[in-house]
């Protein structure tokens, strides 16, 4: 069973049949993880010190009101190596916001989705935190031997777990852009083995773009 609901963001139903239907296992998937970097978007901001932003400006900057969310995959690594793209795109949620208190040291509040989560977030002038920390559990599936051949149910499983990776959000006044990075981790029983084509990581982008007030 999962360990704990998720928003769109990470679907879970959808990637254990991903990996069930082409036999993608995976293990240990901190390694690729540090190759991939670390779940940000590169910033279009420049190196040298930012420019300190009044409380006022943040205030008027913050995101306020709904939100269209949407999920894109873009990329897996594979445990041979390589990596394979990813093309989906998931059913968009809407998310609303609520400010609850700002300063010069930026904007905090509630972003609620029409999922059914909420969660808190930061707002510091120029990039978006969500505070979102997620685990998920498959079950145990199907999987494939050491050959690629399937296994059945009744003689092998497979277990994965989804760790959840959020980076931060930046853009414009009307379209944020943030990485998740999601870490596979697999625990086998029976005759089931990891392959070269088990997926370690997955890649996506989450695309927050600003919808007209009503």
């Amino acid at each position: 069973m999962r360990s704990q609901a998720t928003d769109d963001p990470g679907a879970v139903s959808l990637r254990t049949r991903l990996l069930s239907v082409l036999g993608l296992v995976a293990v240990g998937a901190l390694a690729a993880y540090l190759l991939i970097g670390n779940g940000q978007p590169t910033s279009d901001h420049p190196s040298e010190e930012a420019e300190v932003l009044s409380a006022e400006t943040i205030t008027q900057t913050q995101p306020t009101g709904r939100w269209r969310a949407q999920v894109i995959g873009r990329s897996s690594l594979l445990r041979s190596g390589a990596h394979a793209p990813l093309d989906y795109r998931q059913q968009p949620t809407t998310w609303t916001f609520a400010s609850e208190s700002c300063s010069s040291d930026g904007c905090t509040g509630t972003v609620s989705s029409s999922s059914g989560l909420s969660f808190p977030y930061r707002w510091d002038g120029r990039e978006l935190v969500v505070d979102r920390r997620l685990t998920d559990t498959s079950g145990k599936v199907a999987c494939s031997d050491g050959s690629g051949a399937a296994v059945p149910i009744a003689e092998g499983t497979a277990a994965h777990t989804y760790r959840y990776r959020f980076g931060s959000s930046a853009g414009t006044a009307n379209r944020l852009t943030s990485r998740l990075v999601i870490e596979i981790s697999t625990e086998f029983s029976g005759s089931c083995q990891a392959t070269p084509d088990d997926a370690l990581t997955y890649v996506e982008d989450q695309v927050l773009t600003k919808l007209p007030e009503s």
